[in-house]
């Protein structure tokens, strides 16, 4: 399944597990090296990447097919791995 594809089917469906699944291995390279910018390796990441991946099928509908596709999920990506570090930074924050 093309990112095209799986970007429509999760604009109907974000659980359509097979769409998600298409959507992470087609971009894996892209997903690994942005967690790995804000997050490092490990654990941690591994968790990100899941939450990313989660996200960025929510905001499937958000995706117009006038926008360049590949500039969407690298924007995409980069957002929510902000958003995610920050929310971890503030979570952090807040224990202590």
């Amino acid at each position: 399944m093309t990112n095209h594809e799986a970007l429509l089917r999760l604009s109907a469906d974000q659980n359509d597990h097979l769409a998600v699944m298409s959507l992470r291995d087609n971009n894996a390279e892209i997903i690994r090296t942005t967690v790995m910018h804000y997050f490092g390796s490990g654990t941690a990441a591994e968790n990100v990447e899941f939450e990313l991946i989660k996200r960025m099928a929510e905001h499937a509908r958000l995706y117009e097919d006038s926008e360049d596709l590949d500039v969407w999920l690298a924007r995409c990506t980069n957002t929510e791995c902000d958003r995610l570090r920050n929310e971890a930074i503030r979570d952090q924050a807040n224990r202590n």
